[in-house]
Order: structure tokens, then C-alpha cells, then sequence
């Protein structure tokens, strides 16, 4: 298993549709929820991070989405970490890896249906499946960057 290393591919935003192999060897902390709506997500998210921050991520954080993001879904919420975790409520695994399409939504969250709109349109354009699972990884850490600065990447996994 490989520990410590980001999630994301680098410095660079990927400012255009890109196929990559994510790796399936990176060690993570999460927590998983079943059955949440969008409007349960700031919540989640809020509870999540201040939990799991005690296991001692390495990288940054990510959300994992599976169904309908418009309707119920399922929600896993985890960061990459060094070495498993016993931080209670919290589960130890790895990312989910393989085949996928990834580009970033630069500006604030507010914008991410719009971003991920563009993305499946693409990626069922070029003749994709139905998605195994969406992915956001947050690049930047929104308590000390500029609305307009953050950088999400989405990811179909495929």
C-alpha cells in the first residue's frame, strides 16, 4: 500500500477533460453514509473532517458518490493517511482506483453542478457507461483560499 501521497496529480488544474489511471494503492480514512441528499451535505462534510482530522491525513480530502447525486445516494467521505486508523466511527481502505476521466472546477462550490454537467455530458458524448462511482478531491483547502480560488478535481470513475 502506498501511504502519503496526494491524491491529486500535481500543481497543475486539469483545464480539459483528461483519461488517467488512478492508482489503487492509497491508504485512506473515511466515513461512509448511506442514503443523504445534497441538502445533508454540509453537515456530513462538517462532521466528517473534524473526525477524521484525527487520523492524520496526508494528503488532500475527497467525497466518493454512488447513485444519483440529484436524488439519494450514498456518500463517502475520507482523506489519505500513512498507516490504518483506529479513530472510532472512521474505517481504513483504500481509493478507489482504475480507469476514469478527471477535470478540475476552478471557483467555488456553488459552481460544481454546472462543472459536473459538463464533464458527463463529455464523457457519455465519447461513449461512456454509467459511472462506477463520481469522486471530487479538494485541492485546496477552502478555510485558507479565495472563494475564487479553489480547485476541485472531478473524477468519473469508470
Amino acid at each position: 500500500m502506498t501511504s502519503g501521497v496526494p491524491l491529486y496529480f500535481g500543481d497543475d488544474a486539469f483545464l480539459h477533460a483528461t483519461e488517467v489511471s488512478l492508482p489503487a494503492d492509497i491508504l485512506v480514512a473515511t466515513k461512509h453514509f448511506p442514503d443523504v441528499t445534497l441538502d445533508d451535505l454540509p453537515e456530513l462534510f462538517d462532521e466528517s473532517f473534524e473526525i477524521l482530522a484525527q487520523a492524520g491525513p496526508v494528503g488532500p480530502a475527497f467525497a466518493q458518490y454512488i447513485g444519483d447525486p440529484t436524488d439519494v445516494f450514498d456518500l463517502t467521505i475520507g482523506f489519505p493517511v500513512a498507516a490504518p486508523t483506529d479513530v472510532e466511527d472512521t474505517e481504513t481502505g483504500l481509493f478507489p482506483g482504475g480507469s476514469a476521466l478527471i477535470m478540475s472546477h476552478i471557483g467555488g462550490f456553488d459552481g460544481l453542478g454546472s462543472a459536473w454537467d459538463s464533464l458527463m455530458e463529455l464523457h457519455f458524448a465519447r461513449g461512456g457507461a454509467q459511472p462506477r462511482a463520481t469522486l471530487e478531491i479538494y485541492a485546496t483547502d477552502p478555510s485558507g483560499t479565495p472563494q475564487e480560488d479553489l480547485r476541485t478535481d472531478l473524477i468519473i470513475l469508470y
